[in-house]
């Protein structure tokens, strides 16, 4: 039986273990990171990272300015400071710091399936998906009628 429990109480949690130094695979919930990650289809996991991997491009699980958990891309970092937004969203960004990041997304489950995110198939379509910013809106459009 598959037991659903709020972030709130899920994610600190998740926070520990990581610290921990475990790795963490959890059940992605909502649609910020479509067409990459799926609302309750995908699974993803989540390890302990360096400061060094947190870079543009890479994927966290971060507490936003806004004291929101959210799974989302890193756009931007200075300094300490980093800009977030998700694959599925077109302009709405989140600030946080890289003391604030729980973990660093290093593979996707999808259908039994593993996509590690440093592997060729992830670095393809992640850094495509970046160029493909201006017409993002269309793109969304379309797999959202699929």
């Amino acid at each position: 039986m598959k037991k659903s429990l709020p972030n709130d109480l899920l994610i600190p949690e998740v926070a520990e273990l990581i610290r921990q130094g475990h790795t963490v695979t959890l059940t992605a919930r909502g649609n910020s990171m479509n067409p990459f990650i799926v609302d309750r289809r995908d699974r993803v996991v989540l390890s302990p990272c360096t400061d060094a991997q947190l870079q543009p491009g890479a994927v966290v699980l971060a507490l936003t300015d806004d004291h929101r958990y959210v799974l989302h891309r890193i756009v931007c970092r200075r300094g300490d400071e980093l800009t977030l937004l998700g694959d599925g969203n077109l302009h709405q960004t989140e600030r946080t710091d890289t003391g604030r990041v729980v973990g660093l997304l290093t593979a996707v489950i999808r259908k039994g399936r593993t996509y590690p995110t440093d592997g060729a198939v992830w670095l393809r379509y992640s850094r495509w998906w970046r160029r493909l910013t201006p017409v993002r809106r269309w793109l969304l459009a379309i797999y959202r009628r699929i």
